[in-house]
């Protein structure tokens, strides 16, 4: 019920006022273009376009959509650097090519320093405003010249907002791989071969949303017949009342797959714990906990530990599915977050599957190696953000994450996932334009 009612509002809001709302996806589509001078003009204002995404954003987080606030947080960056460029430029005589260069630069400035002020992560924040604009694993030539102004911004957001919106909020990671004491160090060739599984695993499922995404989308709009009419465009446009009834049923959609799985509504960070260590970490013990009555129909406990294959695989679909309809759907929201967790679900529901297959020598940081590969190679086989993504669960990891251990593999996996689904597919889940 909440879920469809805050999809409703989202979906009236959109439809009847806000139907073309700048979001990351225009902003990797015009950052991506390269020979367009005039691209920057794409940019809306922030006055215009700013609160209401920000609004219609925080009504989808708090809804239960499967969709988190990072997205958002880069294209508000953004508009507020674009923003800010055209302000400066205004009182300064500047060429047209001159001040399309500022502007870029300070796009990524702005979304750089919102993702790291917010989420905390330092280095990592700049490199994936930066990494997300280019379809391969590295940087477009004006996103590396964008590199200063992107780490000034980055600091400048942490001292902003941690320094003075949350002076008192402690520093550091709290997501913990592996709590309990290794047994057994961790060998390179267990490294290897459960890297490179993670990363071609990822890969596919990567490819697999982006082809679910792609079909959900034809089916929910489907593109307009062609016509050698003139009027036909206005004619072939879908009515404001048809796109909100579609926007209910997919929230509907949601709604129904979150009372089977409560674990696919995302309400905040605080859950990604419980899907890292396989719900050893009970739902209800974390600071998003939900009634017990909405868990009354769970068709796997989320407060009992993942028992064999079948229970996070479970979850794992149906999380892959909550995600992809919310994104088909056109709500607004962003990926990170919740596509970390179906790595997660997933990677547990592969690790109870090859268990039996290990020697009893095996090192207990294989899983935890593992949960986080799978993590970083399902984000960024999605993506295309291999080294930020790294960097972001380096940085959200607690103090107990072997991290010197574990880091080697996870950059491995998240580059081979990168590689591989370029080889499985074209397709891809933001629009660029080169």
């Amino acid at each position: 019920l909440i879920t469809t009612l805050g999809g409703g509002l989202v979906a009236t809001l959109s439809a009847l006022y806000f139907p073309n709302l700048f979001n990351a996806h225009d902003y990797v589509h015009v950052l991506s273009d390269s020979k367009d001078e005039r691209k920057m003009d794409a940019f809306p204002t922030a006055r215009s376009t700013l609160l209401p995404m920000l609004f219609m954003s925080c009504v989808t987080s708090i809804s239960g959509f499967s969709l988190g606030p990072e997205a958002p947080m880069v294209t508000a960056g953004g508009l507020v650097g674009v923003s800010l460029a055209r302000k400066y430029l205004k009182s300064n005589s500047k060429s047209k090519k001159r001040s399309a260069s500022v502007e870029e630069t300070l796009a990524y400035a702005g979304a750089a320093g919102t993702l790291s002020g917010f989420m905390n992560v330092p280095l990592a924040g700049p490199i994936f405003a930066m990494e997300m604009t280019n379809r391969g694993t590295g940087v477009s030539s004006m996103a590396a010249k964008s590199w200063n102004a992107a780490m000034a911004a980055c600091f400048a957001g942490m001292v902003f907002v941690r320094g003075g919106l949350v002076p008192n909020m402690g520093v550091g990671g709290h997501f913990t791989y592996g709590a309990k004491a290794a047994v057994g160090a961790l060998t390179g060739r267990e490294m290897v071969l459960a890297s490179l599984t993670c990363g071609v695993g990822g890969a596919v499922v990567g490819t697999m949303f982006h082809k679910t995404l792609h079909f959900l989308k034809s089916v929910i709009y489907p593109s307009p017949k062609t016509s050698s009419s003139s009027s036909s465009t206005a004619n072939d446009k879908p009515k404001k009342s048809t796109v909100i009834t579609k926007k209910l049923l997919v929230a509907f959609a949601i709604g129904l797959i979150s009372i089977l799985y409560p674990q696919t509504m995302f309400w905040g960070e605080g859950t990604l714990q419980c899907v890292v260590d396989g719900q050893c970490t009970p739902l209800a013990a974390t600071p998003h906990a939900i009634p017990a009555i909405m868990t009354a129909f769970a068709r796997v406990d989320p407060n009992l530990p993942f028992a064999g294959v079948a229970a996070p695989l479970q979850v794992g679909m149906a999380k892959f599915v909550a995600i992809a309809l919310a994104a088909a759907g056109g709500f607004p929201g962003g990926v990170i977050f919740p596509l970390l967790s179906n790595g997660a679900l997933l990677s547990h529901a592969l690790i109870a599957a090859v268990r039996p297959l290990l020697p009893l020598a095996t090192s207990s940081l294989v899983a935890p190696l593992m949960v986080m590969s799978f993590m970083a190679s399902t984000l960024t086989s999605i993506t295309r953000t291999p080294l930020a993504t790294v960097l972001i669960l380096a940085l959200s990891s607690s103090g107990m994450t072997p991290l010197s251990v574990l880091l080697p593999g996870v950059m491995m996996a998240s580059y081979v996932s990168v590689w591989v689904s370029d080889r499985l597919s074209s397709d891809s889940f933001f629009s660029y334009s080169e």
